[in-house]
């Protein structure tokens, strides 16, 4: 009986199952005899679904745009047909109840990635695009020429371009993760110009940052035929320099040493030669120069108003070479080469000032100052994962004034890093800082025995490590930390018994760690979003605390800020041409330069960092932006508004030089900057045109100041309009001119005097209630280029400048001088600065 119920049982259970998998499969293994034509697969399926009596489910948006090539089967299973139909697509089928549910299959993800190099030299290109037409994606190089893409498998063509350079298509098949490494050639000969060509897309990663390359520096020539990165940018929208001959830059409203000025990742404290008559970057030396005066991206702190990173050039990695040049103002030698070919390369750059050699003078300076600086650096490519780098740059200031007064000043930096691919999608990038500012200035030199110097400096220590991950096209990760040790020296005296004059030294730790990401939520709108959490922390020697017997004691006063400093940037794209954008920046700087507004230029200001007795100070900046872009034609404006705390001035005028207490003497308050800048661009192969115009206003409020009452900060200049032409005639013979227009910057004027000691003492105005008169320049200079065959193996390609440096001879003034003679108490003399001047400039490659 027990075992006929087991039977019973077991057959019943076979019978059920035998029943599902029937139910389940049946309606595939069923035989179909057809012939479908030609014809879209949607009309294909609900053909087969009429002939066959099943059930098909499908999203139609899905499928639309397939077709389906002839089909003519007899007796052949539904599951078969259906992989004949789906075959060399991306679809696929399943039985899902009574239903044949069509589902499409997402490929797997592979990643394409490599570096991006100039195939004449083989340094790295910096912001190359690399983009995926059937895609639409699209990265730019890092900073190292590196690129990744996370996409789907399949096949496509990936686009390489970059500005000056043939676009470079490449057929990818993708199956697996591949390393390809493209070099893209030059569109002329090395230093033939290039027609610029804006992206057929206005990118936000490129509206956001702005990039110089050495080509785009050389046509850009300054005074005496000077190639300056500092001087290119100055003739950028948006970005001021306050008087003649000044390498301050005050950009969207940011006092000067409100920008973070960096040289391969190491902090440029004061960037100036001849007290900015030319900057430390030597145009030989250089690869890149990216700006950031918009949304600032949260790797970056320490400053409020913008970020200039300067990269050092790698050295040709290919064949030997060496390059130089010679103006009124100075002469630069460089040469550069591979170690082991295609592995490791070298360059080293020099450069000397001329002014005692041709005695020029330039109404600040006596003929036998001089200026020099040297910049080396050396790479290693140690396998396909691995890379090392090591730079280092020196240069230093001899100014000697009539009366044998000296000023020498300097800066020393070095950098080594280390690049690591942990996998296709993850790089990551070392850097071991070291960078020393210094300055000294004569004291008291009527006679030798008497001759002191005045001391300032900053020394800093840093490590930081970055991370970048790769995850979609659509989505990319950076992340990291970076802890600097500052060593202060805000004034002291050297050779002198007495030190009752030196300002307080200080020690200090400033650490932070950020996450910053850029996603696109679908197909307008993008956001770039990051967070910064900074940490300062300081040790400020004490001078006011003594033993019994008077003897001085060590002591530090110790003081801590911890601050989050969140990014965003949100942009919507209306169409191909056309993209809104609006950004938030909250920023802390922690160091504050001390600075004289007399004059728009010094080397003598120290640097002071934050304490119990002085904030840090912060921004809360807002902006908003339009562009159109098209290949040859572009439009763009953008208004901001910035809010800035904790911004310092001295009372007073108070000095700087031996004063222990100026610390007391520092007054705190806000700012409010805001403006509005417009630009349009046209380029082509022959002319190519800027115009800029920018409406800026600055104020401050600070309560020890002025009564209190708001007055116009000393870079406030309300009115702005820069135009630059090129015409190229042919491959070797262009022109350019630049013309600027501004309203004359604020100064104080004293409304009177009173005598003391027979001396005249001026009693001033309303903080900077008045101004200089309006500003304006006209130059105009024009390239010849010439080659020359030295051998079978060597060419010498040269670059003849000639040109005009403020050609309608414009008295633009310096600074004011007050007279201290008692029997002319009222005057004050307007020194102005350099007029009409005529160059001639060559540079050279062998």
């Amino acid at each position: 009986m027990l075992k006929r119920v087991i039977a019973f049982l077991l057959f019943v259970v076979i019978l059920q199952t035998t029943q599902l998998y029937a139910q389940q499969s049946g309606p595939l293994d069923k035989q179909v005899s057809i012939h479908l034509p030609p014809d879209s697969l949607i009309t294909v399926l609900l053909k087969l679904q009429k002939k066959t009596g099943s059930s098909f489910s499908f999203n139609p948006d899905l499928l639309r745009n397939y077709r389906v090539e002839d089909i003519n089967v007899v007796r052949t299973p539904l599951g078969t047909v259906l992989q004949k139909i789906f075959s060399g697509t991306h679809f696929t089928f399943a039985l899902v109840g009574k239903d044949i549910v069509i589902t499409e299959v997402k490929p797997e993800k592979r990643t394409v990635h490599g570096h991006v190099s100039d195939r004449s030299n083989g340094e790295v290109l910096i912001g190359a695009t690399v983009f995926i037409p059937e895609l639409k994606v699209g990265v730019l190089t890092n900073q190292y020429g590196f690129y990744a893409l996370n996409i789907p498998e399949g096949n496509y063509e990936l686009h390489i371009s970059n500005l000056g350079y043939q676009t470079k298509n490449i057929p990818l098949n993708l199956t697996e993760d591949e390393q390809i490494e493209v070099e893209l050639s030059v569109e002329t000969n090395n230093l033939s110009e290039v027609t610029i060509r804006q992206p057929v897309t206005p990118d936000p990663l490129l509206l956001n940052e702005q990039n110089f390359t050495p080509r785009q520096l050389n046509r850009l020539a300054y005074y005496a035929g000077e190639s300056d990165a500092v001087k290119a940018l100055q003739m950028q929208n948006g970005i001021k320099a306050i008087s003649e001959g000044s390498s301050g830059l005050f950009i969207r409203g940011g006092n000067s040493d409100q920008n973070l000025i960096l040289l391969d990742e190491a902090v440029i404290y004061n960037p100036s030669h001849l007290y900015g008559l030319v900057s430390v970057f030597n145009p030989d030396a250089i690869n890149n120069v990216q700006v950031y005066k918009d949304f600032i991206p949260a790797n970056y702190g320490g400053r409020l108003s913008s970020v200039i990173e300067n990269r050092m050039a790698e050295g040709n990695n290919k064949e030997f070479h060496v390059n130089g040049g010679i103006s009124l103002m100075s002469a630069r030698i460089s040469a550069e080469g591979p170690i082991v070919k295609d592995k490791s390369s070298f360059i080293i750059a020099f450069r000397r000032s001329l002014l005692d050699v041709f005695h020029s003078r330039f109404k600040l300076f006596n003929p036998s100052s001089v200026y020099y600086d040297i910049n080396a650096k050396a790479n290693y490519k140690l396998n396909t994962r691995n890379n090392l780098y090591y730079s280092i740059y020196g240069g230093e200031d001899h100014l000697l004034s009539d009366n044998s007064f000296a000023n020498n000043w300097g800066n020393i930096t070095s950098t080594l890093r280390w690049n690591h691919l942990f996998n296709s999608r993850v790089f990551m990038n070392f850097s071991a800082i070291y960078s020393n500012y210094s300055n000294l200035l004569d004291l008291n030199a009527d006679t030798l025995s008497k001759k002191s110097q005045w001391r300032t400096g900053v020394k800093d220590l840093t490590l930081k490590a970055d991370f970048t991950y790769y995850n979609t096209p659509e989505n990319l990760i950076k992340f990291g930390m970076i802890s600097t040790y500052h060593r202060f020296i805000p004034g002291e005296t050297n050779n002198s018994a007495s030190d009752e004059f030196n300002i307080a030294k200080d020690r200090s730790l400033e650490s932070a760690l950020y996450y910053n990401q850029q996603i696109s939520l679908g197909k307008h709108f993008e956001l770039n979003y990051g967070l910064r959490i900074s940490l300062f922390k300081n040790a400020e020697e004490r001078l006011d605390i003594f033993d019994q017997a008077g003897n001085r004691l060590k002591q530090d006063d110790h003081q801590t800020f911890l601050n989050p400093e969140p990014r965003l940037n949100l942009s919507y794209l209306v169409a191909s041409k056309q993209r809104f954008s609006i950004t938030y920046n909250r920023s802390y700087q922690y160091l504050q330069l001390i600075q004289n507004s007399t004059l728009a230029f010094s080397s003598l200001e120290p640097w002071i960092p934050a304490s119990s007795t002085i904030k840090p100070q912060h921004i809360d900046y807002f902006s908003g932006g339009y562009w159109y872009v098209q290949e040859q034609f572009s439009f763009s404006v953008n208004a901001y508004l910035k809010r800035l705390y904790q911004q310092l001035d001295l009372a007073g005028h108070a000095q700087i030089i031996q004063n222990p207490d100026i610390r007391n003497q520092l007054e705190a308050g806000s700012s409010k900057a805001s403006g509005i800048e417009a630009e349009i661009k046209t380029t082509g192969a022959k002319f190519s045109a800027t115009l800029a115009y920018t409406y800026a206003r600055v104020f401050r409020t600070i309560p020890g100041i002025n009564d209190g009452k708001t007055f116009a900060a000393n870079y406030d200049i309300p009115h702005e309009m820069k135009a630059t032409v090129t015409y190229n005639f042919t491959k070797k013979l262009s022109v350019q001119s630049f013309f600027t227009y501004s309203t004359g910057r604020p100064l104080t004027l004293p409304t009177g005097y009173y005598q003391h000691d027979g001396i005249n003492v001026p009693i001033f105005e309303g903080r900077n209630t008045s101004r200089f008169p309006d500003f304006s320049r006209l130059d105009i200079s024009g390239q010849y280029q010439i080659t020359s065959r030295l051998s079978k193996k060597r060419v010498l390609n040269s670059v003849l400048s000639i040109g005009t440096y403020n050609l309608y001879n414009r008295k633009n003034p310096l600074y004011y001088h007050l007279s201290t003679d008692s029997t002319q108490p009222q005057k004050s003399t307007l020194e102005y600065a350099f007029g009409f001047y005529p160059w001639v400039a060559y540079r050279f490659k062998i």
